[in-house]
């Protein structure tokens, strides 16, 4: 291996640029792949990590005395608990007359708060639960409030006695006067990463919550009402409940209230699903780039095996075996690879800062670098062994052409570059189009094949890029494709009945063009619990849009959502059993509806839930369901004074366009599509550049005679852009067709994941990409061409 070692050691003495330039490019690439990779991970756990250090509960203890609650903490199954309050008051800023609209901003006491009870401290210190005077809010109730830490709250409280008045929705106003209050500390929560996007003056959205200390309790708390309870975790989980319910039992008569679950949890289970798509789109992400990397430096480290195979004839009569000429061919692509991956793991490291992505960010509780062994070793290792194993296979072509000197020159030529010859083209254009398509009579030829075939990959993955990151901003600046096919909605869904009192105002104003009236029940379908809207239009058309067949006309029709349809195995103008009051009947599909998940609050998925008329969905139900939300259409879309009229009338229950959770979601990642493709960019230069300069070194002699024949430094230069444009030319050809076709499959498979409409957007800049890529091309030719300018003609031919 010594004598391997030498001949790999001139090489590099003689020409050391190449290789430190594609370790280099390897480095960067490598590096994108592994932050990817692991940042995907980072994204995937962000929210799981947050619930867990956040201190999650099981449920939730009430309706005992307050000194029970302190005795059910000591219980053996209890590994720690929280007592709080819930206190009725209103908060607003100081200065301000207080809202006593229930739902805005939450208002809590933390008792006794144990060490694992832990939330992001966004801005300032957690309070001093010795004073009373000092809150903590979260993020949510910052802005509706308009508050920030040194922010004083006044607040206003209700009466003991107004209990249950308040928790019946009667319209009362606070009267218990109390002290201001300092925000010092503003918190995130896992409840915090739901309902983000939502806008603060719907008081069913993003609900804000203020927490006020045990001093302020015990201060305050007779009188103020409240209800005191206690949430707990059990050693023994879920598995431990029967044991800690029977001792409660035991303790309180039977008279405590148990409820399951928490917001948390059910905050964090929502946001997972969103989080976990950007966790796949940054996989996918770092598996193109990986792709693109094992295609293109594969390319320039077979190109280097092949020139090492120039001395080849002068090695194999000195004795060396085939072994160790494959060797000498392997070892600068295995020193590139092992190099760029050494150089991208620490790149890896610093980039993590940018990870997680999108939401999982927000919920990140360790931000800054993070050091993933497992995917920053285990992937760098991979890819070093694929690229090696790409290198190898050059190599062991290179020892088979040497095997069988004419195996690189029984090409025919170019097909093109003859076309070109007899229809009279200039001298340089055919001298181009042949260098760029022939491989040449050498002994060592140029990969010509390969390097415009990567070209080509790289535009088609470049245009995919642009094309799915069109169609993505398409939806997201379009609600309709989302199911929003109105201008507002008005209501609340987790109300009361209201048709009585809102239906006549609708009536009356004449700004509306429609109004449509919808009430959310569930129902066993097919087998299953399936949320369905109920729907009367009572003025004008609007509904929810359709991408498939009609809406429902009779009760014993419905229109199903495409992940429905998906899960009932059914599709439009089938029948499905569905279980109603008057026993299991059978449905007619009717059409496949796209479902806005923001007209019930999020409690219906994007891609799921049906639509029926009112009369069908109340067949459904085994209770009356309350009419509650409207979609509503302004004459004039936009109208702003009659949107501020609508609030003014529906105060706290106007809900304009907002983008469901899962477009919210992808919108976190919006850009990836294109950061890939500016990098696919550089990658399909760097390929034509990579090409240009092994060609004008492998055709010096062709060059040479070109010279001598009559050439002049001008007429070269012409040739090297001709190879260029040829080169470009057909990644285009080929790239933009290839690449449109991607970027729309791509678009349609996400969009028939979302059960929304597949609208794959072509947007003209596309056609920018021809001229834009010709002129890139020519400019990266400039310094080959100017060197291939440069060939002494004379020196050449004379060393031949």
């Amino acid at each position: 291996m010594r004598a391997v070692w030498l001949r790999v050691r001139a090489g590099l003495r003689q020409d050391w640029r190449s290789p430190l330039v594609l370790a280099l490019i390897t480095g960067l690439m490598g590096s994108l792949v592994l932050v990817s990779l692991a940042g995907a991970r980072r994204t995937d756990t962000a929210v799981p990590r947050f619930l867990a250090w956040s201190g999650p509960t099981e449920g939730q203890v009430a309706g005992v005395p307050f000194a029970t609650l302190g005795r059910l903490r000591r219980l053996p199954g209890v590994a720690y608990s929280e007592r709080g309050a819930f206190m009725l008051m209103a908060a607003s800023p100081a200065g301000r007359p207080a809202d006593a609209r229930p739902g805005q901003v939450t208002t809590w006491a933390l008792i006794d708060t144990p060490p694992q009870a832990r939330a992001i401290i966004v801005a300032g210190r957690r309070p001093n639960p010795a004073r009373p005077g000092e809150v903590m809010i979260n993020e949510a109730a910052a802005r509706v409030l308009g508050a920030h830490v040194g922010s004083v709250i006044q607040l206003r409280g209700f009466r003991p006695s107004q209990v249950m008045a308040v928790l019946n929705n009667q319209a009362l106003h606070p009267t218990v006067t109390l002290p201001d209050v300092r925000v010092v500390t503003i918190i995130r929560t896992p409840t915090d990463l739901a309902n983000s996007g939502a806008p603060s003056d719907v008081i069913f959205t993003g609900t804000g919550s203020l927490f006020l200390t045990a001093a302020f309790y015990h201060r305050y708390a007779g009188s103020v009402g409240n209800m005191a309870g206690l949430s707990f975790h059990l050693r023994r989980g879920l598995a431990g409940l029967p044991a800690f319910r029977a001792e409660v039992n035991r303790l309180t008569g039977g008279r405590a209230q148990f409820e399951m679950g928490s917001d948390d949890a059910i905050a964090a289970a929502a946001v997972q699903r969103g989080t976990g798509l950007q966790a796949l789109a940054l996989l996918l992400f770092g598996i193109i780039v990986a792709l693109a990397m094992l295609v293109i430096v594969g390319q320039s480290v077979a190109r280097l095996a092949h020139i090492t195979s120039d001395d080849f004839p002068v090695l194999r009569a000195l004795g060396s075996s085939r072994g160790q000429l494959i060797a000498v061919a392997l070892a600068p692509g295995a020193l590139i690879a092992a190099a760029g991956m050494v150089l991208a793991i620490p790149a890896a490291y610093v980039l993590s800062v940018f990870t997680p992505v999108g939401l999982a960010r927000r919920a990140e509780i360790s931000p800054g670098f993070s050091f993933d062994t497992s995917i920053l070793l285990g992937g760098a290792i991979l890819l070093t062994l694929l690229l090696t194993a790409r290198a190898a296979l050059a190599a062991q072509r290179a020892a088979w052409r040497q095997a069988d000197p004419t195996a690189g020159s029984r090409g025919r030529g170019s097909r093109l570059a003859r076309w070109l010859a007899r229809r009279g083209f200039p001298s340089p254009a055919v001298t181009g189009v042949r260098l760029a398509f022939e491989p040449g009579s050498d002994r060592s030829p140029v990969p010509v094949r390969s390097a415009v075939l990567g070209t080509a990959l790289a535009l088609a993955a470049v245009v995919a890029a642009l094309v799915f990151g069109a169609s993505l901003a398409h939806v997201i600046g379009d609600p309709r494709l989302a199911g929003w096919n109105w201008d507002v909605a008005v209501g609340n869904p987790h109300s009361g009945d209201t048709s009585a009192e809102t239906i006549p105002k609708l009536r009356a104003d004449a700004s509306l063009a429609g109004f449509t009236a919808t009430a959310l029940g569930y129902g066993i379908i097919g087998g299953q619990d399936v949320p369905v809207v109920g729907i009367q239009t009572l003025r004008g058309h609007v509904a929810p849009p359709l991408l498939a067949g009609r809406l429902p006309h009779g009760p014993r029709e419905i229109a199903l959502s495409g992940g429905e349809l998906r899960a009932l195995h059914r599709s439009v103008g089938g029948l499905v059993s569905a279980r109603t009051n008057r026993g299991v009947v059978p449905l007619r599909i009717t059409g496949q509806v796209v479902l806005s998940p923001e007209i019930t609050n999020e409690q219906v998925r994007l891609g799921s839930g049906g639509v029926m008329t009112l009369a069908g969905a109340g067949l459904l139900s085994r209770t009356p369901l309350p009419v509650n939300v409207y979609l509503v259409r302004l004459r004039h879309p936009g109208d702003a004074a009659a949107i501020a009229r609508l609030k003014q009338e529906f105060p706290g229950v106007v809900l304009p366009a907002v983008p469901p959770p899962e477009v919210r979601e992808v919108k976190g990642v919006n850009g990836l599509p294109l950061v890939l493709a500016f990098v696919l960019t550089l990658l399909a230069v760097g390929t034509i550049a990579q090409t240009l300069v092994t060609s004008v070194r492998r055709r010096r002699r062709d060059l040479a005679i070109l010279k001598a024949v009559g050439f002049v430094g001008r007429q070269v230069r012409a040739s090297v852009a001709w190879q260029a444009t040829a080169i470009a030319g057909t990644g285009l050809l080929v790239g933009l067709p290839l690449g449109v076709a991607a970027g729309r499959w791509a678009w349609t498979l996400l969009a028939q994941g979302f059960a929304i409409q597949p609208v794959a957007v072509l947007s003209p800049e596309l056609l920018l990409a021809v001229p834009a890529v010709l002129l890139l091309a020519n400019a990266v030719a400039a310094i080959p061409a100017r060197t291939a300018a440069r060939t002494r003609a004379a020196v050449v031919l004379r060393t031949e």
